[in-house]
Order: structure tokens, then C-alpha cells, then sequence
């Protein structure tokens, strides 16, 4: 039982990393993206795109995954077609 608490402990510890992830995306966005009428060429580096793409991917899959087994466990409705 105390590996089990470690490990909740742990994806707790994950799960704010990735809310701090999401935060670091969004000032990322706003500094360097090409919103609020820009019109100029982003200066991010393509290993920064992809970094920030990828942080993406893995927020959104943990994210709808989450939806998902809620729906399944039956304490979200399901989605209306």
C-alpha cells in the first residue's frame, strides 16, 4: 500500500508540472506566436515548435483520456451525438 501512496504522490507531482507546462505554452504563445495580428515571422526555432507541439499532444491525450474513463465510469454523461 505505501508503493501505491508513492506512486499517487508521484502523478500528482506529474500533474502539476503539467499544469505549469500549460502555463509556460500559453506565455510562449503570447510572446512568440503569430496572434494579436502579427504579421511578422515567428522567432522560435523549429526544436522549440516541436517542443511545444509535443507538450501539447501530451497534455490534450491526458486530458481526453481523463473525459473519456469518466464517461465510461458513468460520472460524466455521455457525449450527445
Amino acid at each position: 500500500m505505501a508503493d501505491h501512496a508513492k506512486a499517487s504522490a508521484t502523478v500528482v507531482k506529474i500533474l502539476r508540472t503539467l499544469t505549469t507546462t500549460v502555463q509556460g505554452l500559453a506565455e510562449l504563445r503570447n510572446q512568440l506566436g503569430l496572434g494579436h495580428g502579427r504579421a511578422a515571422p515567428s522567432p522560435a526555432l523549429t526544436r522549440h515548435a516541436w517542443l511545444a507541439l509535443n507538450s501539447t499532444v501530451t497534455v490534450t491525450e491526458f486530458v481526453l483520456d481523463t473525459w473519456q474513463d469518466r464517461i465510461d465510469r458513468g460520472k460524466l454523461p455521455p457525449r450527445s451525438p
